[in-house]
């Protein structure tokens, strides 16, 4: 009688224990994953280190890249609920840097909105001024005194980028790059990007060469090029928490149907319809509290197409600092 009481009591504590920790789980589990900030403004402000070049040629035809003058730039992101809205303006340059690589104008505006599931980018950006490089030419510790310029040379771009989540419940847009709510447990889910991109690119008429770098001798066989993209880009993101930190990273590849109409310079133009690419990767990091937000983002964003046997890239960088309040 003894050791069957003694069984039962051992059986019903072992329960008791059991059953508790099973209501714990399933508080954890029903603990909501995101919180709604409570207050609606948010200013940041937002030193950015933006690259941006377009690509003519192939791999096994000498392409070259053109590039604007690097500028950091700064300047504020205001954000009232759901949209946001950032504007930089460049710092100033050494005159050494600017005989070495050009005078280059660059004017860009963001618009965008996050919700948890679905988020919007609707850009657009005006560049004027380019020099000719490449990556070997940049990590070279022997720069030349100047690169080949092409100081009337222009490019337009301006398009929108959609993202909609699959699995909202466990991964926020919102909460991973707005930050205008805060996601309390990891997760991560697919991502669906349709997108539009327009680009022209005018060289313009006028030639300097390069002192050191002769990778360009004149102007290239490209007058213009104008190209619209419409496509859809498939990837996943994944959000990282630890406490008040954050880390992002998301990613999307996917096909275009591209209209492209191109004038050379020794007459032969050309308008017709193919393919391309697009390939939109995104990521975070720092820490979010209802008081203030700081930490790093880096966008790229690159277009591919291809127009007989020449390719053309336009690729964006962007890397950002940012520290702000909310209230």
């Amino acid at each position: 009688m003894g050791k069957t009481l003694a069984l039962s009591v051992l059986i019903f504590s072992a329960w008791t224990i059991h059953a508790a920790d099973l209501n714990l789980d399933k508080d954890k589990i029903l603990q909501p994953i995101f919180k709604e900030s409570s207050r609606p403004w948010m200013v940041q402000g937002v030193l950015e280190a933006p690259f941006y070049s377009f690509y003519l040629g192939a791999p096994k035809i000498s392409g070259v890249a053109y590039v604007p003058n690097f500028v950091p730039r700064i300047g504020p992101r205001i954000i009232y609920k759901d949209v946001g809205l950032v504007f930089t303006i460049g710092l100033p340059q050494p005159a050494t840097e600017k005989r070495r690589r050009g005078d280059s104008q660059i004017n860009g505006m963001t618009i965008n909105s996050y919700w948890r599931q679905n988020a919007m980018d609707l850009y657009v950006q005006q560049l004027k001024g380019f020099y000719v490089s490449s990556p070997f030419t940049e990590l070279s510790f022997n720069k030349p005194e100047r690169y080949p310029q092409l100081p009337d040379a222009r490019v337009l771009t301006f398009g929108l980028n959609w993202y909609y989540v699959a699995n909202p419940e466990r991964y926020s847009l919102k909460a991973a790059f707005d930050l205008t709510e805060f996601q309390t447990r990891s997760g991560g889910s697919w991502v669906y990007n349709p997108f539009y991109n327009h680009l022209a690119i005018s060289v313009g008429q006028t030639f300097v060469p390069g002192i050191g770098n002769d990778s360009l001798k004149g102007l290239p066989n490209l007058a213009s090029a104008r190209m619209d993209s419409v496509g859809m880009a498939f990837g996943y993101g994944y959000t990282l928490i630890w406490d008040h930190y954050f880390a992002t990273a998301q990613g999307a590849l996917g096909p275009a149907i591209q209209y492209q109409r191109i004038r050379r310079n020794d007459g032969e133009d050309t308008g017709l319809g193919g393919f391309g690419a697009k390939l939109n990767v995104n990521m975070s990091a720092g820490w979010n509290n209802e008081h203030y937000v700081g930490g790093a983002k880096f966008l790229l964003d690159t277009v591919w197409g291809r127009v007989g046997d020449t390719q053309l890239w336009s690729s964006l960088f962007n890397v950002q600092f940012f520290f702000g309040h909310r209230f």
